[in-house]
């Protein structure tokens, strides 16, 4: 299994982060807010939004970190091809 987190797997486009704000599905949480919207990619991709709400840099910076962590252990679960965007609450 390859847990590697390649630079292919980031949303990293303003257009592609627009297209899944407005076409994807929110589920919220008491930690974390996820937009999912399906891709025609081979392969899932993640990108983040972490404002300075959630604190300081170093805070913002382990949110990232961790939320990074928890897509890389577990993109091999996800049965169809999606983009996700997660924001961490403070």
């Amino acid at each position: 299994m390859n847990f590697r987190f390649t630079k292919a797997e980031h949303l990293t486009l303003q257009k592609e982060f627009e297209r899944v704000f407005q076409e994807g599905t929110v589920f919220k949480d008491a930690k974390v807010v996820l937009y999912v919207a399906g891709n025609r990619l081979p392969h899932s991709r993640l990108g983040l939004v972490v404002s300075k709400k959630v604190g300081n840099a170093v805070r913002r910076n382990r949110a990232k970190r961790l939320l990074r962590e928890v897509y890389r252990l577990n993109k091999h679960v996800l049965a169809v091809h999606i983009d996700i965007i997660a924001i961490p609450r403070h």
